[in-house]
């Protein structure tokens, strides 16, 4: 569960640098809004759960929280529940409500977010990647048994590319990338179906100096990961698994990690999310993440 430290360390940055909003904290903290998943306070009345709200100086305002504890530092109260939702409802509530602005945390930071500001940020993510049209299974084997990645590899093998992360993410845009997924279990079926076996896997994460997702531009740059577990490799939609880095507070992204270790920083994905919407979202693989595939 996410406790939004990147959204804290942008904040503390801040107050740092005497609570004056540079262009390039505003533009994190921004980064960090759009990608949330804030705690909201609400108590049930008349059979309806109503946020609260607070009068202060003659301006309504609500609280929100980066995580359950600082929730509990503030309310002690079990009438008083936790809401979490994406940053697009809170925005909503201040279009249709009264409410002037939030308080982040306000057993800690106490930072005030007025309603303009709040406002004002736009191009908000995508929340869903499904289709009513996806792979069939036999389609998803397919290309599963196709995946030819070489230029992309020869991209990367290239030292003259090191930091060229604009010609990284357009090779790795044209490329289908492999999750890594490891499982207690030895499953001999080629494609094995997660909607009949249950959540029997999980992806492989590198946890070195942070937690980061890793994709592989073949199963055979996964024989670099020594594990005691069984390997699977995974399709991946690429704009779906990099709003999954954003949303779930991770540090970044390895690409073909214990052997070529390409880094992408958080950062650089929050600068090129939008761009990874728009040229790597192959949403007919929505329903890859219920497949697995036997490593040869």
């Amino acid at each position: 569960m996410t406790n939004h430290k990147h959204l804290r360390t942008v904040i503390e940055d801040i107050y740092s640098n005497g609570n004056k909003l540079t262009e390039e904290l505003t533009a994190r903290l921004i980064h960090e809004f759009r990608y949330s998943n804030l705690y909201i306070p609400s108590k049930k009345e008349d059979n309806k759960l109503n946020f609260i709200i607070y009068e202060d100086d003659d301006s309504k305002l609500t609280p929100l929280f980066t995580d359950l504890d600082e929730f509990r530092k503030f309310y002690k109260d079990e009438d008083v529940r936790a809401l979490q939702n994406p940053f697009e409802l809170y925005q909503n509530v201040l279009k249709t409500t009264d409410i002037e602005g939030y308080i982040l945390n306000p057993a800690s930071e106490k930072y005030l977010f007025k309603k303009e500001f709040i406002l004002a940020i736009n191009n908000i993510p995508k929340t869903d990647f499904y289709t009513t049209n996806p792979y069939s299974e036999e389609e998803l084997l397919n290309m599963k048994r196709s995946v030819d990645n070489k230029n992309l590899e020869r991209f990367i093998e290239n030292r003259a590319n090191i930091g060229d992360f604009e010609g990284l993410f357009e090779q790795m845009a044209n490329s289908q990338l492999f999750a890594l997924m490891l499982s207690d279990l030895k499953l001999n079926k080629e494609m094995i179906s997660l909607k009949k076996s249950g959540p029997v896997a999980a992806m492989y994460t590198d946890n070195v100096g942070g937690i980061y997702a890793t994709l592989f531009t073949s199963e055979r740059k996964m024989d670099a990961v020594k594990t005691k577990k069984y390997k699977y490799s995974q399709l991946v939609n690429l704009a779906t698994l990099v709003n999954f880095i954003l949303t779930e507070d991770m540090d970044g992204l390895i690409v073909n990690p214990e052997s070529d270790n390409v880094l992408v920083p958080r950062t650089t994905l929050l600068r090129y999310s939008l761009g990874f919407e728009m040229y790597a979202n192959d949403e007919r693989l929505s329903e890859s993440m219920f497949y697995l595939f036997r490593i040869e």
